[in-house]
């Protein structure tokens, strides 16, 4: 049965009264509850609704109108709504009534966003589309930073991706370096916050970057640098994750964020048209087909050794996926994959019985102390 924050909150006032806990751990372990939250539950979701409904509602009588408003007017209209709709959220903020709170935040971040556009439009701007994003995404930031709301945090971290997304998409060429100052301001507020579900979101968008970065423009190096940066990734949360864990509990997020760059590096590397890199050598399933195999075993018994059920699961995903593509492609000749699988079963089963019989041990061991 789970507990919510408030229960677990008591009881840890009991243990810390009793002696089980010391003052310094309880408030550690107050922090880490306290980051994770309540969840918004069923009022905090109709807020946001009804933020996003009322954010709709105010563009649309803005629009009906805006032929008839005197320029000045329009401007007065757009920056009171938005300063209204940020000092609402101030407001309700400091009555500790946090989900109304960030729903009028959010629904300031739309207002923004359409006032750039508006703007634009009225003055007749015809700049460069990212640069409207980008001015967005950093009133979203301000936003989420100054109010201390997670969700317009989040909402910052998806428009800096796109706006990233869409200079990778005009430059043709070159990497987007751009995006990192962004992505370490957003992250900076997440750390201040503590906040979890913030971290992956992160996690996210920076292994998407990634990803754009190194594939999208025709370089075959960047394929390996995608598997090398993935690999060291999940290997150093794997070796190091209590160390990296003291300071935050992200070791097992930074296992799955690296295993998944790492496979879909090697994925490019035997599936991807190689011409499509400008190298028309075909790769050696052989070598590139096992090593991914073994490598996503490795990560297999990282995640049962470290009881991360995410990373068990996309492990076995990845493992399916590469299975099936390699059939489809086909070794060689069918008589080489047919090969290929087998060698490749036997050792998943030779390692099966290495994993129960270490498991064995380890009860009858478990078992003998007790």
């Amino acid at each position: 049965m789970f507990k919510s924050n408030a229960q677990l909150q008591a009881d840890l006032a009991r243990w810390r009264s009793q002696g089980w806990v010391s003052e310094a751990g309880a408030h550690e372990i107050g922090r880490e509850l306290a980051s994770r939250g309540s969840g918004v539950g069923l009022y905090g979701a109709l807020a946001v609704l009804g933020a996003i409904l009322l954010g709709f509602a105010a563009m649309s009588f803005v629009a009906a109108n805006w032929d008839h408003m005197s320029k000045l007017a329009r401007l007065v209209l757009l920056g009171s709504s938005i300063a209204a709709s940020y000092g609402t959220a101030h407001e309700l903020f400091r009555r500790h009534l946090d989900p109304f709170a960030h729903a009028a935040a959010l629904t300031g971040i739309a207002m923004f966003g359409a006032s750039i556009m508006l703007i634009a439009q009225m003055y007749h701007m015809d700049g460069n589309p990212p640069d409207a994003v980008w001015l967005w995404a950093t009133g979203a930031l301000a936003a989420g930073l100054l109010l201390q709301s997670n969700p317009a945090l989040a909402a910052s971290i998806v428009l800096i991706c796109v706006w990233s997304f869409m200079e990778t998409e005009q430059q043709r060429a070159g990497i987007h370096w751009s995006f990192l100052p962004m992505w370490a301001i957003a992250a900076s507020g997440v750390a201040m916050k503590r906040w979890r579900r913030g971290m992956h979101l992160l996690a996210l968008a920076i292994s998407a970057w990634l990803v754009v970065s190194l594939l999208r423009h025709d370089w075959s190096a960047g394929r390996y640098l995608l598997v090398v940066t993935g690999v060291a990734l999940a290997a150093l949360a794997a070796l190091a994750g209590p160390i990296i864990d003291r300071w935050r509990r992200i070791s097992n997020t930074m296992l799955m964020h690296g295993m998944t760059l790492a496979y879909i590096g090697l994925f490019a590397i035997q599936f991807v048209p190689l011409q499509w890199f400008g190298n028309n050598q075909k790769p050696n399933l052989w070598l590139w087909g096992g090593g991914t195999l073994a490598l996503l075993i490795a990560a297999m018994a990282a995640g049962w050794r470290t009881g991360n059920q995410r990373v068990l699961w996309l492990s076995y995903a990845f493992f399916s996926i590469e299975i099936f593509t390699l059939y489809i492609t086909k070794i060689g000749s069918l008589l080489g994959t047919s090969a290929f699988f087998f060698i490749a079963g036997l050792l998943v089963i030779a390692l099966a019985t290495v994993a129960y019989r270490m498991r064995e041990t380890n009860t009858t061991a478990t078992g003998a102390t007790s």
